[in-house]
């Protein structure tokens, strides 16, 4: 027997996985980690002087806390995300001995208190940064509740957000006193000089979607976690629901905070875990966020070594994607088992493989629910020299994600192949004969599966270690162009081939790279009309190995006639929305979705490389919705060119409307920028540009 392929099914379950999902609150001076459904991650709110009173404390006073606080909870898989909190209103306050407070403006300002957090931050990662118990870490410390402000107290200078003498003596200690453990603060527009995550503590908030869209906008999640907490204690609730009850038992309460989830890339949210599970419609939203928040890896499908001589080499290859909404951003490595007929483990290795690179999609359209970037399918190999010592019989072969901590299943493959224990199964591989059969008996249900923990007690790993492919794929062949418009060009080709598998391909315009693709097929665009493009492709597999080029094509795209009409969503992920400007859900308008908080000062909407094959006159019509009883006025700026406009009632906000306007394009490309510096613009669903 050769190689074995098999299929694999994604669960229809939820389940809970490692740092990742909903996430309870441990509080001030709460003494149990409460059982909440999906939970296996739980903020900790810790008090300063709990760790330090005296600058002389030592580092395992932190220690001895800590496992105190945190005793058993690697048996139930639990992992915790500490704050540590000076100021905590209307429950307490707590400094240090030696540290000037009283004044609660001052007493953020001092250079004693600057000196001692920067002393104790060394102390937290000396105790903390290679505790398996410990997920990542909220900067915290400064201000109140440690969110890094003082409001409604102001700073002599007017602000009230954490000043940057802070930001850097407290960003600088952090980066020194941790290297394994994610740091999060609470505000995009601090600590910017510091790859950090972002604890978004008013997650979804109309409110705060300034910190939404500047997420967004740091753009960092490929590798820092974003997280934080639906806020229900203020501000706009009416796509929130007032509770997390009413958040999920509304669909589109809870595709409302989806969107916000896939747009940030969140792997953990908190405060909306609270939700009553035994209620059947909370139950049903509950299922949908937990399946998207954070990383859900789904195996695709398996090519395994069938027939392994006693003391020779199989091959394993397997397909994964993540569906979820953020990577794993630690590196934990996959195992291959081969388990006995009673379950136990008689040979492991691992993969040469980093599950940090196994990423979601990108650019989440909200109409179509989708990521418009969709997920990469991951291959990973290795080739594996068993122990000659390893006895000739039938093994079943599975995959699991080890803890390094203890070297168990840690996080789970979202499929519905499963053993209780972490582990899922693949295939019998026969050792020095012929599998007896490929039947893996019955699988169980992940979400009810309580086993798995992990050990306090760092250790080598045991295993083998699984060899590279070092191949690379043969070159595509056949490189033509199927279609072409004024703004882009359809590419095809035959499909390579490797040892082990084509994991995508890398599509080149005039010698400069422009995107990748899994299928044999590629759509540039964002094109000039009547242009010559010259294109090539290259092959690749998932180890990196890149294949020679292909056929070198010339394509010309077709010319602009007038009266040709070019249609942009303001929702495209090609604009540019700042300063609280975002997309919502819109039923009536064109693509299901509009851009609102445009103006105010703040929220602008930029469409950009908005491409005229020919400089001159164009009628611009702007869809857009106002249903407020009196227009609303936008000033926009074509290129250097700018107007202020007038946007008459729609009559309500599902109703839209159009204006229309004259105005002068150049050649090439084109940007229209819609802002409002003292009141709200109207929300906007589409322009259309006609050549006069």
């Amino acid at each position: 027997m050769g190689n074995i392929t098999v299929k694999l099914t994604e669960t229809p379950e939820a389940f809970n996985n490692p740092i990742m999902g909903f996430r309870p609150s441990r509080g001030i001076n709460d003494s149990s980690f409460p059982n909440r459904e999906y939970a296996d991650i739980y903020k900790h709110y810790i008090k300063y002087t709990d760790l330090e009173m005296n600058a002389t404390d030592s580092v395992q006073k932190i220690k001895d806390w800590s496992n105190k606080a945190w005793v058993g909870i690697e048996k139930k898989n639990i992992k915790v995300v500490p704050r540590v909190v000076i100021v905590y209103p209307n429950v307490g306050e707590y400094w240090p001995n030696g540290v000037p407070h009283g004044d609660p403006v001052n007493q953020w300002l001092t250079d004693t208190l600057k000196s001692r957090l920067v002393a104790f931050i060394a102390k937290l990662g000396q105790a903390w940064d290679n505790d398996p118990r410990v997920a990542f870490v909220e900067l915290g410390l400064y201000g109140k509740w440690a969110e890094h402000h003082i409001y409604p107290n102001k700073f002599p200078d007017g602000t009230h957000i954490i000043p940057l003498s802070f930001q850097k003596a407290l960003g600088d200690a952090f980066n020194a006193a941790f290297h394994n453990k994610k740091i999060l603060v609470r505000y995009t527009d601090t600590f910017t000089a510091y790859n950090f995550g972002i604890y978004w503590d008013s997650f979804a908030l109309p409110d705060d979607a300034v910190t939404g869209n500047g997420e967004i906008s740091r753009n960092t999640w490929r590798t820092q976690i974003n997280s934080g907490e639906v806020a229900y204690n203020w501000g706009n609730q009416s796509n929130l629901g007032g509770s997390p009850n009413g958040t999920l038992s509304s669909v589109s309460n809870t595709n409302y905070v989806i969107d916000w989830i896939m747009k940030t890339h969140t792997s953990s949210l908190g405060w909306i875990s609270d939700y009553t599970a035994s209620n059947p419609a909370v139950e049903v939203g509950a299922t949908a966020m937990q399946k998207v928040l954070g990383y859900r890896f789904v195996l695709n499908q398996a090519t395994f070594t069938g027939n392994v001589p006693s003391g020779g080499t199989m091959n394993v290859s397997f397909q994964v994607t993540n569906k979820g909404s953020s990577p794993f951003y630690y590196s934990w490595p996959v195992e291959a088992n081969l388990l006995r007929s009673d379950g136990t483990v008689a040979w492991k290795g691992v993969f040469q493989a980093d599950i940090r690179s196994w990423l979601p999609g990108s650019d989440w359209n909200s109409a179509a629910r989708a990521y418009n970037q969709a997920p990469t399918v991951n291959t990973v190999n290795g080739a594996f020299k068993l122990p000659i010592t390893l006895p000739n019989g039938t093994y079943t072969l599975a995959l699991s994600i080890l803890d390094p901590a203890g070297w168990q299943p840690g996080a789970r493959f979202a499929n519905t192949n499963y053993y209780t224990g972490g582990r899922t199964p693949i295939g019998k591989v026969g050792i020095g004969m012929e599998p007896a059969n490929q039947t893996l008996g019955s699988f169980a249900s992940l979400k009810s599966d309580t086993t798995l923990g992990y050990s306090l007690q760092s250790s080598a790993y045991t295993g083998s270690v699984g060899s590279t492919d070092t191949q690379a794929p043969t070159a595509p062949a056949g490189l033509t162009s199927t279609a072409k418009t004024t703004s882009s060009i359809s590419l095809s080709w035959s499909a390579s081939t490797d040892n082990v598998g084509v994991a995508g391909y890398d599509v080149y315009r005039n010698s400069s790279f422009v995107g990748s693709t899994t299928s044999t097929s590629y759509t540039d665009t964002g094109l000039k009309a009547s242009t010559s493009y010259s294109y090539i492709v290259s092959a690749k597999d998932a180890i990196g190995n890149v294949s020679g080029n292909s056929n070198a094509i010339s394509v010309t795209t077709n010319a602009a006639s007038t009266g040709t009409t070019v249609t942009i969503e303001a929702e495209s992920s090609a604009n540019t929305l700042a300063g609280g400007a975002v997309a919502v859900a819109c039923s009536s308008c064109s693509g299901g979705s509009k851009v609102g908080y445009v103006g105010n000062n703040r929220g602008t909407l930029q469409f950009n490389r908005i491409n005229a094959a020919t400089a001159g006159t164009y009628t611009l019509i702007i869809s857009y919705v106002n249903g407020d009883a009196s227009a609303r006025a936008a000033r926009i700026s074509v290129n250097s060119a700018i107007a202020n406009l007038s946007f008459p009632s729609t009559g309500s906000w599902s109703t839209v409307g159009t204006y229309q306007a004259t105005v002068q394009l150049k050649a090439g490309d084109n940007t229209i920028k819609f802002s409002n510096a003292s009141g709200w613009a109207p929300d906007f669903d589409r322009i259309q540009l006609i050549r006069r």
